[in-house]
């Protein structure tokens, strides 16, 4: 029945803008005889059943590829209501029409930095052309014409929300060997057939819904609409170029939830930002991390304990390449740096007694480790989370390397300019005794009356280590165009070059517009 009355709606209006053609008031009766002929030919009459097996036939061509392919599929195979087939289809309102705000969107993708061809609108519009004038072509029947229409604009529909929401380029396009992978949701037909509900109960909403609304992403959208303006030269081209490929970065939404307060290291610009949505506040600062050699792997987290005053164990790689050739010139080294050695049963040994050139470039039979405090390389805290590249957050005594553009400095780690006030951001509420235990165990001076009274306690005992009450989401990323805490968009070097792939990858599936 509710098919029935639909397209009764439907067949009323077309009667309509047949009688209409001539600019005369609307009337459901045609004006004249060639007008009824021409609505009684058989190529306008109208069959939801017909309709559904020209659709049926498209399926058998849908390969599914994409989880809204699947999710179109599966609607039309259960023979589910017609999403966009209703009587404002032929309105000369458009205003009120899904169809024509659909367009509207697809024809202004090039917002996003996608191109509008994406998309067969020039074909929908087309078909909506000549519903409305019942100026039929190529042999069309309404049915094929509304068929084509209905398993168009779905199409379109489905791509378009999926991929705004989770990105355009297919996940294997997105990395290159040198990329490690930061785990990202993907786009499924739980999601896609939600798009659908969502378009169903009110296409208004559903179109609004579909776009990214995150700060960086809109700031990035105002700059394209600058950079267009500035017209085509070598200059737009790049800030163009750089801001297509960070806007497709932003749609893709990573697979840990970030939830209110996360941390996000942005290796490219060097900086990290520990947010606290619920208070409104950044806590921004400089960092360093790993040099194009030993480059900062991208990763997603959860920091939950941080160690204080840590010991250094010296990785392997860094003992073969870079300790023993140095020792080779200074003998002093390990007394300078207060390292020391030991062998495969833990035994100290004197590093003098071993002749290092046997291991120059081969496996080392011992441990090297560094002393605690002053002059250790992790400096005196160290903020650890789960990872398989044990890679971790810590401060520095290396001061200067803050001062320099290029901060790509260190083995991989992330050395942090304010690792004390990340300390204090980590915890789940402020703590003034907690805090100064911290501050002793850096021999900083407490702040608090209380945390005055700590060091003089015979029963005091320094802080050693501390493990969250609360874990924190933590995000190392790689953004060429980013958003600082005061709100301004700024651009950075791509120093691992990691833009030129992302940049082919859309090309090559012409993405640009």
């Amino acid at each position: 029945m509710k098919s029935s009355r639909l397209f009764w709606g439907v067949i009323v209006c077309i009667i309509c803008l047949v009688a209409c053609k001539k600019e005369k008031p609307l009337s459901p009766i045609p004006d004249s005889l060639s007008n009824l002929q021409e609505l009684l030919n058989p190529a306008y009459r109208i069959s939801a059943d017909s309709i559904r097996q020209i659709i049926r036939v498209y399926l058998r061509d849908n390969k599914q590829a994409t989880a809204w392919d699947s999710a179109l599929v599966s609607h039309y195979q259960k023979e589910g209501d017609f999403l966009w087939l209703n009587d404002s289809l032929v309105s000369d309102k458009p205003t009120v029409q899904a169809a024509d705000s659909m367009l509207y969107w697809l024809e202004n993708i090039s917002r996003h930095g996608i191109n509008p061809n994406l998309y067969s609108a020039d074909s929908i519009r087309n078909g909506l052309q000549q519903i409305r004038t019942l100026q039929l072509q190529d042999g069309k029947t309404m049915n094929s014409l509304l068929a084509d229409l209905e398993y168009q604009l779905t199409t379109a529909y489905l791509s378009y929300v999926c991929q705004l929401k989770f990105g355009f380029l297919p996940p294997e396009r997105r990395w290159n060997d040198s990329i490690d992978r930061i785990p990202l949701k993907r786009c499924d037909m739980k999601f896609a057939l939600s798009a659908l509900d969502s378009l169903r109960a009110n296409p208004t909403a559903a179109f609004h819904w579909a776009q990214p609304s995150s700060r960086l992403y809109k700031k990035m959208q105002e700059e394209l609409v600058r950079v267009n303006d500035w017209g085509k030269t070598d200059t737009t081209d790049y800030y163009r170029d750089r801001l297509l490929l960070n806007l497709e970065r932003a749609r893709w939404q990573y697979a840990l939830d970030k939830g209110k307060k996360y941390v996000m290291a942005n290796v490219a610009a060097f900086m990290l930002q520990a947010v606290n949505e619920e208070a409104d506040s950044i806590l921004e600062m400089r960092i360093c991390v790993g040099s194009v050699k030993n480059k900062t792997p991208l990763l997603s987290s959860r920091i939950y304990y941080m160690e204080l005053n840590p010991y250094w164990n010296v990785p392997q790689s860094i003992i073969r390449k870079e300790i023993i050739p140095t020792y080779r010139r200074d003998t002093t080294y390990f007394t300078r740096n207060r390292m020391k050695v030991y062998d495969k049963n833990g035994i100290q040994v004197d590093p003098h007694s071993i002749k290092w050139a046997r291991y120059a470039g081969k496996g080392v039979p011992y441990t090297v480790k560094q002393d605690n405090k002053t002059g250790n390389s992790l400096g005196r805290i160290i903020f650890r989370f789960p990872n398989p590249y044990s890679v971790y957050l810590h401060d520095t005594p290396s001061r200067w390397a803050f001062t320099r553009k290029n901060r790509a400095v260190s083995h991989g780690c992330v050395r942090l300019q304010k690792a004390l006030d990340f300390a204090f951001f980590l915890l789940e509420e402020p703590d003034e005794l907690l805090e100064d235990r911290i501050r002793i165990a850096m021999d900083l001076k407490p702040i608090s009356e209380e945390g005055k009274k700590l060091p003089i306690s015979a029963a005091y005992r320094e802080l050693k280590h501390y493990s969250l009450e609360k874990y924190v989401p933590l995000f190392i990323d790689y953004q060429t165009v980013y958003l600082s805490a005061d709100n301004n968009l700024m651009y950075c070097d791509d120093i691992y070059k990691y833009d030129p792939s992302l940049l082919k990858a859309m090309t090559d599936l012409d993405l640009k517009p």
